[in-house]
């Protein structure tokens, strides 16, 4: 089957990761896979071609998107692939508005975090949850398939879908002899050597991520006497980063900060962690959660954080806390960095496996190849 795997852009996000191993797998069973993204650049698939839409990165996100549609539509009516794969929640407006009149080609739309975004507190306005509620309605009526990244995400719109038999829930998977291999190797890093606990979130800095709350928790923690450092590994587009670092310093714990930015290997990070930390307001199935499982670190998750109550067993493999609630946080974060009361993933892991992922993706690919959509 000839498949066009479409993603925004190549970046260092969850969603890419798993699009790599979607394309490297879809290729590896004998299908002809072509990473298609609006952005050029980022790291690719070996023997996966990538063609890129837009010459360059010029204006916001959305004025990207509105680029990309008629390019797309024109690359698909070209090139005439059996299946459209949009993998992200960023691509499907592009995906959705640009394969329009291309007869003969199924679509599946993958979609990677929470539209309703449906946690009291989280940011966002109400014409930002129209919008999304509208995307809902659009792709479960366009779709020949859904897939959903957690069982969460099968409300609303989605759910009709699900009952229809359009729609299934595929959760991401890791393989956890790769992280473990991945997280060998020397310290990456001075914080972790002097025997101080260091607590690791992982995200883009960004308002779904709930970073600020995560800081006032820990600024509990330290005035409580416990000693810790906080270790935030993510890109900022904005002046997210700056903005954390004046929180930490008004809080009184901007010494015990660290930054890094984006990492090309989280794994160390995360093997010397105390505790790792997923404070966000929504997600999908988020994949530093599974490599933090795969690591046996103690976990301290937000309950709105897609799938985390399923995957950490409604609080038998790590804590579960309130994302609005900086003490119970703060609580939560010291009884992970003590080893003797610290709840961890155990063997977890083990029903989130990548082979067994995989294996449902390619049942979904079998169940839309015998025939051709007609346009």
């Amino acid at each position: 089957m000839k498949i066009a795997l479409y993603v925004h852009a190549l970046a260092a996000t969850g969603v890419v990761r798993n699009v790599r191993l979607l394309a490297s797998d879809f290729r590896a069973r004998g299908h002809d896979v072509t990473l298609v993204t609006a952005l050029p650049g980022g790291e690719g698939v070996a023997g996966v071609p990538h063609h890129a839409l837009l010459a360059g990165a010029g204006g916001s996100r959305m004025l990207q998107k509105w680029r990309a549609m008629p390019r797309l539509q024109a690359y698909l009516r070209r090139t005439r692939p059996d299946l459209l794969l949009s993998a992200g929640n960023h691509g499907h407006l592009t995906a959705l508005l640009g394969s329009r009149w291309v007869p003969g080609m199924r679509r599946i739309y993958r979609v990677s975090n929470d539209l309703r975004r449906a946690a009291a507190g989280a940011p966002g306005g109400m014409a930002g949850a129209v919008g999304r509620y509208l995307m809902v309605r659009l792709l479960a009526a366009d779709a020949d398939r859904l897939v959903l990244v957690s069982p969460t995400l099968a409300v609303g719109g989605f759910a009709r879908t699900l009952a229809e038999g359009r729609a299934q829930v595929i959760e991401n998977a890791i393989d956890p002899a790769i992280a473990r291999a991945r997280a060998a190797g020397p310290s990456p890093h001075g914080c972790y050597d002097d025997g101080v606990p260091v607590i690791v979130a992982i995200g883009r800095l960004a308002p779904q991520k709930n970073f600020g709350t995560l800081l006032a928790a820990f600024a509990e923690l330290r005035r409580a006497g416990i000693a810790a450092r906080l270790v935030i590994l993510g890109e900022s587009r904005d002046r997210s980063r700056q903005a954390l670092r004046d929180r930490a310093d008004a809080l009184g714990v901007g010494t015990d900060l660290l930054l890094p930015g984006a990492v090309d290997n989280v794994f160390p990070w995360l093997a010397r962690a105390g505790a790792f930390v997923l404070p966000s307001w929504w997600e999908g199935s988020a994949n530093v959660l599974l490599e933090a499982m795969a690591l046996d670190v103690p976990v301290v998750a937000s309950r709105s954080a897609g799938n985390a109550v399923s995957l950490l067993g409604q609080g038998t493999h790590g804590l579960l806390v309130d994302p609005s609630d900086p003490a119970a946080m703060a609580q939560a974060m010291a009884r992970q960095i003590d080893p003797g009361r610290a709840v961890r993933p155990g063997d977890r892991i083990e029903a989130y496996r990548l082979d067994a992922m995989l294996e449902r993706w390619a049942g979904l690919l079998a169940s839309v190849a015998p025939s051709r959509k007609t346009g």
